[in-house]
């Protein structure tokens, strides 16, 4: 087969182009000259039949038909002259002759153009021109006639001058017709010249049609011949293997083209392989399928696709993919490549995803990856835990929460039935199965969060707390202090910080308690103790210290911690506790004493005025008696004192204006203190009122007038001062050693020695005194102390040595005042003697029991005796009559006086009761649930006092 150039190709083609185009040309010009001719023709019938119609018309006017021989010159002549219809000619066209054509008598034809009067005469043939086939055409119509409508004959014949077309019609007259005639070479002529002038046009475009082709098919055969260049280099050098293959023999394929892929894949020289079958030279195609898929693309026509499939034997193994197509030519291509590396990259691939999902699935931390959608794609098992779902119920739902590129979000994440846990969440652009996506890292930060405010909340405490706290490296340097410390010890952080806490050492604590503290937390254990330090400002003040030591996660110790607190202020108070308690149980104990003393007096003096009223004493006796009765009076005062320290005396309460007391008293003691002493009054106006016993109170403010005078003993001021007072909880430093209410205040200020620390804690102790022996008691102000707590009252003194001692009387004051009682008319008494009545007397001491029963049966009483309560009840209930019981207030056994009274008086109303005792009534009578002191005798008492009041109560 002779391969045909690209030059001669395009000769080839441009030259079959120039024929088709001058044959397509000539037959167009051909059918145009066609249809020109039968234009003519059927213009020239249409003039013969219009001619033919006015010459029968002309003839019928001009000449009888019937005429001699001679008549047919007549009426050709006639007929000759007749005017030609100028449509007529315009049908001929400009190449169209119109003959008038007449029969001899010889029959032969002589044709005449009209308006000429000769005719021309010729030969039958030879005369006309238009040849034989014309004439003979002619012969018979025209000798017989055709009636004035015959058909019109159309006769194509030779002339003279070519080939003519002869168009005639037979008149109505015998002997004559209508020709009209057309030369063929007048007609064609016009056609020629019209084809020379088309096809001299033709030829420039033509020309620029061959150059524009050839240069266009130049470029186009250019870039036809680089395509192919292209294609063949990308054949050559693609990376798939190329095998390009014919059908042979029953399934067989026989390759025609290999590429260099394939030579370097399967290790085949391109000449040993084109001409054999494929199957001898490529024989793992038939082991992986592809054969098969060879033949099946060749029976379909559609192209296929080979998954990696695996082929071995005993020279190696390798994972081949292929696709199959076939190509015009009906030619089957194979392409094909080693996907053994690749396939080791996937399994190496898998084998890393499956440790990357294992190190994600072992992960903490959650881990999320979502799509640009945000539709989750793949949770970790930590996230499943965080989001308290599995992941079948996570994959492919939205995941709800905005994505902020690198910056750390914190999320809250509604898990069922377990509330919102916090999180905080970064992601990471990725691309995955080859999509963008990202990936979520969430940790789970509620524990820290929770943390972190307990931390914050802690360090808060540890700020705001009402302790000192100081924070030391395990060398002792400080490292922190909270704001208490600073307030306590006048130290800043900035002062302290770096530094051992050695500095407010006081040098009043010994050096082994430091050294015990040091080895006790050196240890690892808590030290606890008190220390007394200095503040930065020089004072010095109490603190509490517990110590611990600072551990880390390995359980060694970095640091120390130390919790203060400034225990001054209740050292102070703990110290006046132990005054209070210490004067509070001397109180009991001189009560105790004078309770009695009492009872020892009154035997005496009840005996003594038993012996006194004897008429047989002289008066040496008389005398000696009234001296022991005068002693025993002075012991009872002693008594009284004792009991006004220990407030168990009986007190006399009134409604008390103090400026008004205080006045009166001021103006005696000038007179008493005489010109050393300088007396100042500050008396408050609109002073409040006090219910207070005037007698003691009196006895009081002269106590502290004077201490005040014997403090100094070269002169002074002496300042008696009032003031209403209220204390609230923020009263300083009042409040903590009186308590909170409304008073009156009495403030006894001078400017003496004053007191040292150790003489003003024992000051209010009975018998204490700092005076010289027989100078002072040591009771008056033990006495002061009892009254005014008796009184619901409270005494704070204030001593410096050098500057004087201020003595302060809270006394409560009274809101409101009590709406006196009308004075009672006392009954007519008969001076203390009885009529008869009947007394119980219950005393548990027998002497007193005993002189008191005397005293009663000598003033004509009746009288019955008991020791005990339970005796007293018992006579009470067995006696008719029964009109007193007179008894003491302390009883042995479980029913003291006062019970006796209440149950005996629940059974029996009218019967009257009178208490005695050494002590105060009003304690007994609170602590029995008694707003009124029942009919009271203090002990000792006389025997007119004893027999008066009970007069007294058996006549209310």
């Amino acid at each position: 087969m002779v391969r045909m150039s690209d030059e001669q190709g395009r000769t080839l083609l441009l030259l079959i182009t120039a024929a088709l185009t001058l044959a397509v040309a000539g037959l167009a010009i051909l059918l145009v000259y066609e249809d020109a001719v039968r234009g003519r023709e059927r213009a020239l019938q249409t003039a013969v039949r219009e001619q033919a119609q006015a010459w029968d018309q002309a003839l019928a006017e001009a000449v009888p038909p019937a005429a001699a021989p001679s008549a047919a010159e007549i009426r050709r002549d006639a007929l000759l002259a007749t005017a030609i219809d100028p449509a007529v000619y315009r049908s001929l066209g400009p190449d169209g002759r119109l003959f008038l054509v007449t029969a001899g008598a010889d029959g032969r034809l002589a044709a005449f153009a009209p308006g000429e009067r000769e005719a021309t005469t010729a030969p039958p043939v030879a005369a006309l021109p238009l040849g034989e086939s014309l004439v003979s055409a002619l012969s018979s119509p025209v000798r017989e006639g055709g009636g004035g409508g015959g058909p019109v004959g159309v006769v194509v014949t030779n002339g003279g001058e070519g080939r003519v077309i002869a168009v005639f019609q037979p008149l109505a007259a015998p002997g004559l017709a209508v020709l009209a005639e057309i030369r063929m070479q007048t007609l064609r002529a016009d056609f020629v010249r019209t084809a020379l002038i088309v096809f001299s046009a033709a030829t420039v475009p033509f020309a620029g049609f061959t150059v524009a082709f050839l240069m266009l098919s130049n470029r186009i055969i250019r870039r036809g011949r680089e395509g192919e260049v292209r294609l063949h280099e990308m054949f050559e050098n693609m990376r798939l293997g190329a095998a390009v293959c014919r059908a042979g023999d029953g399934d067989d394929f026989v390759i025609t083209a290999i590429n260099k892929s394939a030579e370097r894949i399967d290790g085949i020289a391109r000449e040993a392989a084109i001409g054999r079958k494929i199957i001898d030279v490529l024989p793992w195609m038939d082991d992986t399928g592809v054969l098969n898929l060879m033949r099946r693309v060749r029976r379909t026509g559609a192209a296929e696709h080979l998954p990696a499939a695996f082929h071995g034997n005993h020279y190696g193994s390798c994972w081949r993919e292929a696709h199959v197509y076939t190509l015009p030519t009906g030619e089957i291509v194979a392409l094909y490549d080693d996907v053994t590396d690749r396939k080791r990259a996937e399994e190496s691939l898998r084998e890393s995803e499956a440790r990357w999902r294992s190190i994600i699935e072992m992960q903490s931390v959650a881990i999320v990856i979502v799509d640009h959608n945000q539709e989750i794609r793949y949770v970790n098992k930590a996230a499943e835990a965080l989001f308290r779902q599995d992941s079948h119920n996570l994959i492919g739902v939205p995941f709800g929460y905005p994505i902020t590129g690198d910056n750390v979000a914190e999320i809250e994440i509604i898990q069922p039935q377990r509330g919102i846990a916090r999180a905080e969440m970064r992601a990471i652009p990725m691309r995955w199965g080859g999509a963008e996506h990202h990936l979520l890292f969430i940790q789970d930060v509620s524990a820290y969060k929770r943390a972190q405010g307990d931390l914050g909340k802690l360090f808060q405490a540890i700020e705001q707390s009402p302790s000192s706290v100081v924070i030391t490296d395990k060398d002792g340097r400080i490292e922190y202090v909270n704001p208490k410390f600073t307030e306590t010890s006048g130290y800043t952080y900035a002062e302290v910080a770096g530094k051992n806490p050695r500095f407010l050492k006081s040098g009043q604590v010994p050096a082994h308690v430091y050294q015990k503290l040091w080895h006790t937390i050196a240890s690892g254990q808590v030290w606890r103790g008190e220390f007394l330090n200095r503040k930065k400002s020089g004072d010095l003040y109490w603190e509490t210290v517990a110590i611990a030591p600072i551990r880390d996660p390995s359980n060694r110790i970095t640091h120390y911690v130390g919790m203060k607190e400034d225990v001054t202020e209740r050292k102070r108070t703990e110290e006046q506790l132990r005054v209070a308690q210490r004067l509070e149980v001397i109180g009991q104990l001189t009560g105790g004493i004078a309770h009695d003393f009492n009872n020892l007096l009154g035997i005496i003096v009840g005996n003594l005025q038993l012996l006194e009223e004897k008429p047989s004493l002289d008066g040496e006796s008389r005398e000696l008696i009234a001296d022991a009765i005068w002693s025993a009076e002075r012991g009872a005062q002693l008594t009284h004192r004792l009991l006004a320290f220990s407030r168990r005396q009986r007190l006399h309460p009134t409604v008390l204006d103090l400026n008004h007391v205080l006045r009166e008293m001021t103006e005696l003691l000038r007179r008493t203190l005489g010109d050393k002493i300088e007396i100042r009054e500050n008396l408050a106006a609109e002073l409040g009122k006090t219910k207070i016993d005037r007698a003691q109170l009196e006895s009081a403010v002269l106590n502290l007038v004077v201490n005040a005078r014997d403090a100094m003993p070269d002169g002074g001021t002496l300042t008696i001062s009032t003031e209403n007072v209220l204390l609230t909880e923020t009263s300083e430093p009042e409040i903590d050693l009186v308590g909170a209410g409304a008073y009156v205040m009495i403030v006894v200020a001078d400017t003496g020695a004053g007191m040292p620390p150790d003489v003003l804690e024992r000051i209010f102790e009975p018998f204490f005194t700092t005076k010289k022996v027989g100078q002072g008691s040591g009771l008056g102000l033990s006495m002061v102390y009892g009254f005014v707590h008796q009184s619901d009252g409270h005494i704070v003194v204030d001593s410096t040595v050098g500057s004087g001692t201020t003595v302060k009387l809270y006394l409560p004051r009274l809101e409101s005042l009590p709406v006196p009682e009308a004075e009672r008319s006392p009954a007519a008494r008969r001076h203390g003697r009885g009529g008869g009545e009947t007394i119980l007397v219950v005393e548990d001491d027998d002497p007193v029991r005993r002189s008191t029963s005397s005293v009663l049966t000598k003033h004509g009483y009746r009288v019955l005796q008991a020791a005990t309560a339970q005796d007293a009840i018992e006579i009470a209930r067995q006696e008719s009559r029964l009109d007193l019981i007179f008894t003491d207030v302390i009883l042995p056994g479980d029913i003291m006086g006062i019970e006796l009274a209440q149950q005996v008086i629940a059974e029996r109303p009218h019967i009257r009761v009178l208490l005695t005792s050494g002590y105060a009534p009003t304690a007994f009578f609170s602590k029995v649930g008694l707003d009124e002191v029942p009919p009271f005798l203090p002990k000792p008492y006389r025997h007119d006092e004893l027999t008066a009041k009970i007069r007294d109560v058996l006549d209310q």
